[in-house]
């Protein structure tokens, strides 16, 4: 683990910055397209080559498809997870309607996907509906806010999330991120993944435009940068350091652009890729480890960070240091550890695995990630090889 002087007292947090934001008793979709719908109508939600679509629009466009999905009485469905507006419209459509969706990856088969999911719709098919005679759009019941509402692929399980982790996930990166609330974001990432949900929802939830790009190759993505002007992106390290490396002069042009790239990882990284994109996009490159169970666990931030760390703690997120052979908490700071094994308490866990039972992966309702980590005098979390 890289050595660092102790400029800093251990209990270091960014400036500003809450350790703890309170999650509203609310469903995704009332704050992250009604509110606006009802606040800044005319503002952009969604941006694409195809267009944009406002927020009024998009409320109409939701609502009028939910009422169409409720009509066919389906309670599960599977959406495939291509990033698209029509499949960002369609998820929303169905978290307002309360259909437990399973998003499937492009690497799986879409029907043995909903035979095994036991979903009676295939919300591809589903007509998306411009209109609705609804003012008091619908959505789930209090009741049901903590119930399973996404489906999306885990290390080895399909993994479950409700509104409020969903909810939870997107505040706890905002309150930490804090990104400017007149810059939009770039979205790339497929939506069955954890990073690429939070990738669409955390911009709604902050009222800003969302740039959907499914096109991620090099050209392609430092155009849509240019052309866009988005303050924040969020795409995988991998295809970040790809992108710099095949299409370096389009690169080249979106320097300076971003504020930020959010480079999400769910293990070891080379901080020499990490500066590599940073320096070719002119922007604070930060990392986000975490994983479908859990979200964003530890995030870089751009007051403060080392290129070899991976982040610290995100606001809402309680990780404590634990003993890999029984998750027992071991009782020291984490940078007096030499190694340990990460859990994680909060609200953005998910909450549960589909059809199968948690056992072995809680204790005293922290989550075992598996993943092993130390901590430097500052409180910078190094992930460590298992």
């Amino acid at each position: 683990m890289p050595k660092t002087i102790a400029i800093t007292p251990s209990w270091y947090w960014p400036d500003a910055i809450d350790r703890v934001a309170g999650i509203p008793p609310y469903s995704a979709t009332e704050l992250c397209v009604d509110a606006h719908a009802r606040d800044k109508p005319d503002r952009a939600a969604l941006v694409s080559d195809a267009g944009e679509i406002s927020f009024a629009e998009l409320q109409r466009q939701v609502v009028g498809t939910a009422e169409a999905l409720t009509r066919t009485g389906a309670s599960r469905a599977v959406l495939p997870g291509a990033l698209s507006v029509d499949a960002v419209i369609r998820l929303l459509a169905a978290l307002s309607a309360g259909v437990q969706t399973r998003i499937v990856g492009a690497d799986e088969d879409l029907e043995a996907a909903a035979i095994a999911f036991k979903s009676e719709y295939n919300l591809a098919e589903l007509e998306i509906v411009a209109s609705s005679n609804s003012t008091d759009p619908a959505h789930p019941k209090s009741d049901d806010l903590k119930k399973a509402a996404v489906t999306i692929p885990g290390r080895s399980a399909l993994v479950n999330h409700s509104h409020r982790s969903l909810l939870a996930a997107s505040i706890s990166l905002v309150s930490f991120l804090r990104p400017q609330r007149d810059r939009s974001w770039l979205a790339v990432l497929p939506l069955d993944r954890w990073d690429g949900l939070l990738s669409v929802l955390a911009p709604l939830f902050v009222g800003v435009p969302v740039i959907v790009a499914s096109d991620a190759s090099g050209e392609a993505l430092a155009e849509t940068i240019v052309k866009y002007q988005p303050g924040t992106a969020v795409m995988d390290l991998a295809s970040a350091v790809a992108a710099t490396r095949d299409a370096k002069r389009a690169v080249k042009k979106a320097r300076g652009v971003l504020d930020a790239v959010v480079l999400s990882t769910e293990g070891l990284f080379s901080p020499g890729d990490r500066q590599r994109v940073g320096k070719s996009f002119g922007a604070a490159a930060l990392t986000m480890f975490g994983l479908a169970e859990t979200g964003a666990i530890f995030v870089s931030h751009p007051q403060w960070y080392l290129d070899e760390a991976v982040g610290i703690p995100l606001t809402n997120a309680h990780v404590v240091p634990s003993d890999p052979r029984n998750g027992e908490p071991i009782q020291a700071l984490w940078e007096l550890v030499e190694s340990a094994e990460v859990t994680v308490k909060g609200p953005a866990l998910m909450c549960g695995y589909e059809g199968q039972d948690c056992e072995g992966r809680f204790i005293d309702g922290r989550f075992r990630t598996g993943v092993i980590a130390s901590s430097d005098a500052n409180g910078m979390i190094y992930i460590l090889p298992d």
